[in-house]
């Protein structure tokens, strides 16, 4: 038995889990911007030792969502909102590129097959089903990204997606934002 390895692995899914509560809770709020990050104050929180908190600031930092000061600590970033837009920019255009591809690869089937989609997105968006629209919505983007028949594009949109889905729940779970997504597909 290799010991070291389990408890290696055991450390790495521990640190995984702290890492994307502690993304998770920063994008939600509720660790403000500015908000002091203390290792030991987190470990405590999610009921951790330090060990697999100690590389998640790092994380963290590599996507703009926290910084760190030198002899003062990690802090929330104050500029989240900025990397937000950035990140759907580069999301949309990406999208732009997929339905482009789709464009020239798909059949009367698969037109036919979407239009059933945004038929339903209407329908769930009049009664502001939130959950319903969240997934119909997804269901239309991943059609589109099948559609278009392009691993690479479709990879990177993936990994951009797994930020912008905690941010769609809020905005989609905002009255006012139920049309914006329609509109912008119908």
């Amino acid at each position: 038995m290799n010991f070291a390895a389990d408890i290696a692995s055991e450390t790495r899914l521990v640190r995984d889990g702290v890492y994307e509560k502690l993304k998770e809770t920063i994008l939600i709020q509720r660790y403000k911007p500015g908000a002091h990050l203390i290792e030991q104050l987190l470990a405590r929180q999610f009921n951790v030792s330090t060990t697999p908190v100690k590389n998640v600031p790092g994380l963290l930092k590599q996507e703009v969502l926290v910084v760190t000061r030198n002899r003062k600590g990690t802090f929330v970033s104050n500029n989240i909102m900025n990397w937000i837009e950035e990140i759907n920019l580069v999301k949309a255009a990406l999208e732009g590129i997929a339905a482009r591809l789709a464009a020239t690869k798909i059949t009367e089937e698969k037109i036919q097959q979407l239009g059933k989609v945004i038929k339903m997105m209407k329908r769930y968006t009049k009664k502001k089903e939130t959950p319903k629209i969240i997934e119909i919505n997804a269901r239309f983007h991943g059609l589109i990204r099948t559609f278009a028949r392009n691993n690479y594009i479709c990879k990177q949109i993936e990994s951009i997606c797994s930020v912008d889905r905690r941010f769609r729940k809020i905005a989609l779970s905002r009255s006012g934002e139920l049309i914006g997504p329609l509109k912008s597909i119908v």
